[in-house]
């Protein structure tokens, strides 16, 4: 047998697989239509099914979130792809006399590059000819006025209030990333118009949604445009979300809207001196924390109502006070407290919080149970009953201690000791020693905002945010005011203006079935840098 065969037979092998080119430029020119059937803009139409032909090989990229038929189908028709060709089967008969328009937003793209073909649409019309009305605009948060993205907006050619809550969209078009909206072929009537954060995806108002409208119908007789802003509105009925039971004397409840004046009562026992119940409410008032020493009872059977309302029983087997100490596993029984100093420099402005995790029943601390002092000198900086409720009305876990006839010095050195059983709670249990030290900040390390406010006489509140959006410090103003924000950290930071139409002193949303729109909100114009031992001053016009 010759040498070279097995050489030569190699060298046939490699040749015969197939290389992709190497180099050359890229292909970005996205897939093109090259025939409908039946044709695009077609009128009379009456056919199941379209094909789509187009000059490469296609596939279908987010579908399910680019896709917009307008107006909506109860069934969504069935859209595949088979190398250059896109089918779309319709699965329930089509209305008479009405233009379809079937939006692909950037799903088609080409196989290999995924180059998508940008606002793809497919047009038809049952009746004889296409209608052409365009409604176009851009949708807000109207707190934050950020665009909002992936919003609903909804036209109804029935004119009723409930349309929102019951009917599909007579017409409907998605917002882009910039907020921004187009919804095109929209035959000439009258409409509602609304604009829905659809979180479930079923075209309807649900409790809870973003939304916003407009408190007039829209007369479409030519292209026309609509803005919206978006809100969540109040909930009109009060009911308990969830409740459940997170240690001895303590269960939790959680309310979809705020509650006024809540109630509990238990029906299984009778309540003597002994049963002591205490009430949190967290800052919005719609969680709360039942807290009560543990009743004689094995379980609690509690009617929970607001104002004269019954809006729930619950029902537990109780955790006792003996299975709450078992599972300390052998660990000392104490009230543990947290005291927001000794992490870093302490603010110069900033009260010394003390945080417990059980409703503590004696805060009369002797001058010789809670000590603060300076550096070496051993006078006591605290005065008995200067320790104080934090929100003395909605909760008895948080206290404060701040002198302000006699602050703390600036870059002062200091010592806060807690004697043991300085602080009882309602179990009975006694806080264990506490010592911290601590260093205050500098007052060089501080700006000041200067605001002066031009405003006409009315009610408003103004705000100032962080980086974040949280709120820093706010006022209420009824005019022309100077405003002064001291012992600022140096950051950027957001002034926020709000018409407080009602003048309760906060932002509210509107409501659609009252045909209240949500109050309205402005931002300075560029973010206030404040430096360190600077004072910044703000001249803000607002007409």
């Amino acid at each position: 047998m010759n040498k070279w065969i097995p050489f030569c037979l190699l060298f046939l092998a490699s040749c015969a697989q197939i290389v992709p080119p190497s180099g050359g430029r890229p292909d970005k020119t996205p897939p093109f239509p090259r025939s409908y059937t039946p044709d695009s803009a077609a009128t009379l139409f009456h056919s199941k099914t379209v094909e789509i032909e187009f000059d490469e090989y296609i596939v279908l990229k987010d579908l399910n979130s680019q896709l917009i038929i307008s107006p909506p189908m109860d069934k969504q028709p069935i859209i595949k792809v088979k190398n250059k060709s896109l089918s779309i089967e319709f699965r329930e008969p089509l209305k008479d006399s009405t233009t379809y328009t079937i939006s692909f937003g950037n799903a088609i793209q080409d196989l290999h590059e995924n180059n998508p073909i940008s606002n793809f649409r497919y047009v038809f019309s049952t009746g004889t000819y296409v209608d052409s009305l365009a409604l176009t605009g851009n949708v807000l948060n109207a707190l934050t006025l950020v665009p909002e993205k992936g919003v609903l907006v909804m036209l109804y050619n029935k004119l009723g209030d409930s349309v929102p809550y019951k009917r599909l969209p007579s017409y409907f078009g998605r917002t882009d990333a910039n907020g921004n909206y187009r919804i095109s072929n929209i035959k000439p009537a009258t409409y509602k118009l609304f604009a829905l954060k659809d979180g479930n995806g079923n075209y309807k108002f649900n409790e809870g949604e973003l939304s916003g409208f407009k408190n007039q119908n829209l007369v479409l007789t030519h292209n026309d445009t609509a803005n919206f802003m978006l809100f969540t509105e109040k909930p009109h009925k009060q009911y308990l979300r969830k409740a459940y039971q997170a240690g001895c004397g303590k269960i939790v409840l959680a309310f979809n809207k705020p509650v006024e004046d809540i109630k509990f009562r238990a029906l299984n026992f009778k309540a003597g001196p002994e049963y002591k119940t205490f009430v949190e409410k967290n800052g919005a008032g719609d969680s709360l924390i039942y807290w009560f020493t543990p009743p004689s009872s094995d379980s609690l059977i509690l009617e929970v109502g607001d104002k004269d309302k019954v809006i729930d029983t619950l029902r537990y087997k109780l955790i006792t006070y003996d299975k709450m100490l078992a599972q300390r596993k052998g660990q000392k029984a104490s009230l543990s407290v947290k005291v927001n100093v000794g992490r870093g420099l302490f603010d110069l402005n900033s009260p010394i919080t003390f945080e417990f995790d059980n409703p503590v029943t004696d805060l009369t601390p002797s001058e010789t149970k809670v000590v603060l002092t300076e550096d070496t000198i051993k006078v006591n900086l605290i005065k008995p009953g200067q320790i104080r409720p934090l929100h003395p009305e909605r909760n008895l876990r948080f206290y404060s201690w701040k002198d302000s006839l006699h602050p703390l010095k600036e870059n002062g050195k200091y010592k806060l000791y807690l004697a043991p059983k300085s602080f009882k709670d309602i179990y009975g249990f006694y806080n264990d020693t506490v010592k911290i030290n601590f260093h205050m900040q500098e007052l060089k390390y501080y700006g000041t905002l200067k605001l002066n406010l031009h405003i006409a006489a009315g009610h408003y509140v103004l705000q100032l945010l962080d980086e974040q959006d949280g709120i820093v410090r706010e006022a209420n103003v009824t005019g022309n005011k100077e405003l002064f924000f001291e012992y600022l950290p140096p950051a950027k930071y957001r002034l926020r203006f709000i018409y407080d139409s009602n003048n309760n002193g906060k932002w509210d949303p509107g409501d659609y079935l009252k045909k209240i729109q949500p109050e309205h909100v402005l931002y300075y114009i560029q973010p206030v840098t404040i430096r360190s031992n600077w004072d910044q001053e703000v001249d803000w016009y607002i007409k």
